[in-house]
């Protein structure tokens, strides 16, 4: 078998073959032999990426924070002889990890709008509004006769696993059904 001398890597001379030792021609049986032995290889490939694709996705990401209520409570308070006359209500935010790993994104400022329905038509502004960080925004009535009160909360920087402090207001009005959601500008509204 004749050789031509080759350079490899090193740059020293070696003998290679012409030539392989493949057939000039293809033949029927080594066709079928080439298909048998190549028939697993091609299998396991077509496998991998269904295997793959059977593994639960987490859930998509649409910010950079999680939010979520701590606490969202309302209670009747300032008694007199008819009954309570007013409603104290109590919420606070937590900003949470991603899918329960160690991520997360701080928040720098959040906002809260809790609504009151219709029947209870709360006045232009809540009185006793306490919690560091907290203040009233603006109370915004809809169409359907409900009222929201909006809230914003700028703070230190709330961390992931941290809280705000308490907000804690009182409403001159007796209020039941009340609903909440918190926003930031780096997280989705969540709804209590």
């Amino acid at each position: 078998m004749p050789s031509t001398p080759v350079r490899g890597d090193s740059g020293a001379p070696s003998r290679a073959p012409e030539h392989s030792g493949a057939p000039a021609h293809s033949t029927r049986r080594s066709l079928v032999r080439a298909a048998v032995w190549s028939a697993p290889v091609i299998a396991v490939a077509l496998a991998t990426p269904a295997a793959a694709a059977s593994e639960a996705p987490l859930a998509p990401r649409t910010s950079d924070a999680t939010l979520a209520f701590n606490n969202f409570t309302s209670w009747p308070a300032q008694w007199n002889a008819t009954g309570p006359t007013a409603t104290v209500t109590a919420l606070q935010i937590q900003n949470r990890y991603w899918h329960v790993s160690s991520v997360g994104a701080p928040v720098p400022v959040l906002s809260v709008r809790v609504r009151y329905p219709a029947s209870t038509r709360p006045g232009s502004a809540p009185t006793a509004v306490s919690g560091a960080g907290w203040s009233f925004t603006a109370a915004v009535p809809s169409t359907d006769g409900s009222v929201d009160y909006l809230f914003t909360w700028s703070g230190s920087v709330l961390d992931p696993g941290w809280s705000t402090p308490t907000l804690e207001y009182t409403a001159d009005v007796v209020a039941s059904g009340l609903t909440a959601e918190v926003s930031a500008p780096n997280a989705d509204p969540v709804r209590a």
